[in-house]
């Protein structure tokens, strides 16, 4: 982790990382079930079994703590995707294989994740955080083109008119559906999709609209 201001240092030593981790994870598990403006850092150092004087040796204040879950979160995403695209994991693999494997790991992610995304979600949205939108788009402009280079290698499989527009709307309409569903459908008492199902679904719906024959799916 890079040591950023919202950070009152970077943990040096081991034991120092290891508190850090600790604080990460007990307020993890508390969004799970609360929005970020409900936690509270007395709540997330007795989970961690830590003293608020270890959270503030460490984090300025509460919007920090989100902020380091935020880096902690896109550091670990960044590299997930980076080696999900590696070129040898694609040789001799139709495109169904590379969209389902893409869907599986964005919909794991999310749902693992989804109190830490929840939050990080509506603290860009309703209060401007520049951080959170900023790894955002930087994901869109790095890390979707690398998915689109691989499907577009698979052009002869898709029947869509326009493969370019259709790699990249069909992976929006995927992704969003997923967030949609991860994030916000458990707080309005939505339908509960399996995991297996979920990533299924998708995989189908994106790949019915590449117009990818059944057959090849």
């Amino acid at each position: 982790m890079h040591t950023e201001s919202y950070l009152v240092q970077e943990p040096q030593q081991v034991r120092s990382q290891k508190t850090m981790n600790q604080i990460l994870d007990a307020a993890a598990q508390i969004l799970e079930t609360k929005i970020f403006e409900e936690l509270t850092i007395a709540e997330v150092v007795r989970k961690a079994g830590t003293s608020v004087g270890a959270f503030y040796g460490r984090f300025k204040d509460k919007d920090a703590l989100l902020q380091a879950l935020d880096e902690r979160f896109f550091q670990v995403f960044e590299q997930e995707i980076k080696d999900l695209l590696a070129p040898s994991n694609w040789a001799g693999k139709s495109i169904s294989h590379v969209i389902e494997d893409a869907t599986r790991l964005m919909v794991e992610t999310y749902s693992t994740e989804r109190g830490v995304l929840r939050s990080l979600n509506l603290k860009a949205r309703l209060h401007g955080d520049s951080r959170f939108k900023k790894r955002e788009q930087r994901a869109w402009e790095e890390l979707f083109p690398q998915l689109q280079e691989t499907l577009l290698a698979h052009q002869e499989e898709i029947t869509h008119p326009n493969p370019n527009l259709a790699s990249r709307l069909g992976f929006q309409q995927m992704f969003f559906t997923m967030r949609e569903i991860l994030l916000w459908e458990p707080l309005r008492g939505g339908p509960h999709y399996e995991t297996e199902e979920l990533i299924a679904e998708l995989t189908r719906a994106y790949l019915a609209y590449l117009g990818v024959p059944e057959a090849q799916q």
